[in-house]
């Protein structure tokens, strides 16, 4: 049912997008300009202004027609029209912002942007445009209820090195929210996203839009409600994946990642040769492999003292109330001794439950003892909170004792 009622209101907004798919209309390239060519939204834009939409639309005294050129030159690349768009900030900066009321174009956020894109386009000329832009954002910035807007700091970001931030309401509108989540998908805002924050932000819009009219927000609002359902869907199908099963299957594909472990041959010049010789080489490798896919995987994770005694994991993923410990075998014998040595560590590795409920064993075998194989992990899986335990070999391109 929620997957149903997910595609149609994704369809729904999409349908309000492609109603302003049409050359020069503001609002449809304010849409394609938030959507940033978004792949997922799979449509054949038509919004660009063209020579016949500059020959009998384009008039430089309307600030929308200025702001649609502005966003078609930023697309496009196209500077054949910059003296025309210069021609319309020219004569937009002449203007009064203290003196434009409500509903007045300035006040249109399309038009806004596609100003502010056009200053930023014409900087190399002059300065003066991007400073008229910025003080009308930040006019706009100055709301009663205290809240700034994220399409409005977006406006100051194209203005100035620096932006306002963004404030969150949860009480603000829909596309508002939406807005917020928008704003740190920007690269340079990406590295500073609130992640909780975020959670709330995508599971509200989604909820709010469960029970609202869809087919009243317009084309750029339709855009931001449109990515932050597609984002959150996407966010919460991603953190499913990330499970213990995902641990266990890129763990067991070890052996054949090693493929392409280099170990080159004395015939080149300056041979590359990565040598794997103790537990700790065979953890930096896991890390490498894990690390990309647990943004909490935890490296070498202290936990509480048992007794005298204080325990290291060599890895956690608190997430998933996971430990990995990583163990290196050099011969044979050695098997009995990581049974011995497990053994001893479960307990401690267990005592905090809340935090860590079960375990994966990891044993990198020098030796190719696969005769071994069988009895160690029989051993181990019969243990209470182990959940797997995987024995891979050394590759063969890698020379024994290397």
């Amino acid at each position: 049912m929620t997957a149903t009622w997910i595609g149609t209101a994704l369809e729904q907004l999409r349908s309000n997008v492609t109603g302003a798919n049409r050359k020069g209309n503001v609002g449809g390239l304010l849409a394609r300009h938030l959507l940033s060519g978004d792949p997922r939204f799979n449509i054949e834009w038509d919004v660009n202004c063209n020579e016949t939409w500059m020959h009998d639309v384009y008039d430089a005294s309307n600030l929308a027609c200025v702001a649609a050129l502005a966003y078609t030159i930023h697309a496009t690349g196209d500077g054949t029209y910059l003296a025309d768009l210069e021609n319309g900030l020219m004569r937009a900066t002449t203007r009064d912002p203290a003196a434009a009321g409500h509903g007045t174009a300035l006040h249109d956020i399309g038009v806004l942007l596609g100003l502010c894109i056009g200053a930023q386009l014409l900087r190399n000329r002059s300065e003066s445009y991007a400073i008229w832009c910025l003080s009308v954002a930040r006019q706009l910035a100055q709301t009663p209820s205290g809240r700034t807007d994220a399409l409005t700091c977006y406006a100051c970001h194209l203005c100035t090195k620096d932006p306002l931030a963004p404030t969150l309401d949860m009480q603000s509108p829909v596309e508002s929210r939406a807005a917020f989540a928008w704003w740190f998908r920007l690269p340079s805002e990406i590295s500073k996203a609130p992640h909780e924050q975020l959670t709330k932000v995508h599971e509200s819009v989604v909820q709010d839009a469960l029970s609202a009219s869809l087919d009243r927000y317009p084309a750029h609002q339709s855009a931001l409600i449109w990515s932050c359902i597609r984002n959150a869907v996407s966010d919460t199908t991603s953190d499913a994946l990330r499970s213990p099963a995902t641990v266990v299957h890129a763990l067991r594909n070890f052996e054949t990642a090693m493929k392409r472990w280099r170990w080159d041959s004395d015939k080149l010049q300056k041979p590359i040769r990565w040598p794997i010789r103790s537990e700790r080489e065979v953890q930096d490798i896991l890390w490498l492999i894990l690390r990309p896919i647990f943004d909490d995987l935890e490296d070498e994770d202290t936990l509480p003292k048992f007794g005298h005694s204080t325990y290291r994991a060599d890895f956690g993923i608190p997430s998933l109330g996971l430990l990995i410990e990583a163990k290196y075998a050099r011969s044979a014998g050695d098997f009995k001794t990581i049974e011995k040595e497990v053994l001893q560590d479960l307990v401690p590795y267990l005592k905090t439950p809340e935090r860590y409920s079960e375990v994966i064993v990891f044993i990198y075998d020098e030796s190719s003892s696969v005769q071994n194989h069988d009895t160690t992990i029989r051993a181990l899986r019969s243990l209470p909170g182990i959940s797997e335990v995987l024995v891979v070999c050394r590759p063969s391109q890698l020379p024994l004792g290397s």
